[in-house]
């Protein structure tokens, strides 16, 4: 695979990850493009025996976005409380719900900013990477049962939000 099949096949799932961190199209976008360079400068280490190009991008993608929020701490998301305490109300005066013409996208989005990190991140790991059980629990330092029923229930508090 060349690194234009790669762009084309994974540009996509490479936005997802970012975004569903993020919640901000200029800023994914950004990143995004901070990814493929640094996958198009890296590209000739690509080695598809020990991962496949799309979790290969994803982790440069993760590693790009956390150095991006770390240059740019004002871009760290805010936890729901504070957010609340300043006024936010999902999908009131959102310029990124606002964006969104979908409504199954601005349902979504607001559920997200609803979340906490971490949450965000298994959903992440399990649905846009769409890692196993077993492969987020090693990522997160867990057993593979535990990781299933925190996205269980994950699931759940979603569809009651």
């Amino acid at each position: 695979m060349t690194f234009e099949e790669a762009y084309e096949k994974h540009y996509e799932d490479v936005y997802k990850v970012i975004y569903m961190r993020l919640l901000n199209r200029e800023n994914t976008e950004d990143v995004v493009q901070e990814t493929f360079i640094r996958a198009m400068k890296a590209w000739d280490s690509f080695d598809d025996s020990k991962a496949s190009a799309k979790t290969w991008l994803c982790t440069i993608a993760r590693n790009t976005m956390l150095n991006y929020i770390r240059s740019n701490k004002k871009h760290e998301q805010a936890s729901f409380e504070e957010m609340n305490e300043a006024g936010f109300e999902p999908g009131v005066e959102d310029k990124e719900l606002n964006k969104l013409t979908d409504e199954y996208a601005q349902e979504a989005y607001s559920i997200l900013c609803k979340l906490e990190e971490s949450d965000r991140e298994l959903l992440i790991m399990r649905y846009i990477e769409e890692l196993s059980y077993k492969e987020i629990a090693l990522r997160v330092d867990s057993n593979e049962k535990a990781v299933a029923k925190k996205v269980e229930r994950l699931l759940k508090k979603c569809r009651e939000m």
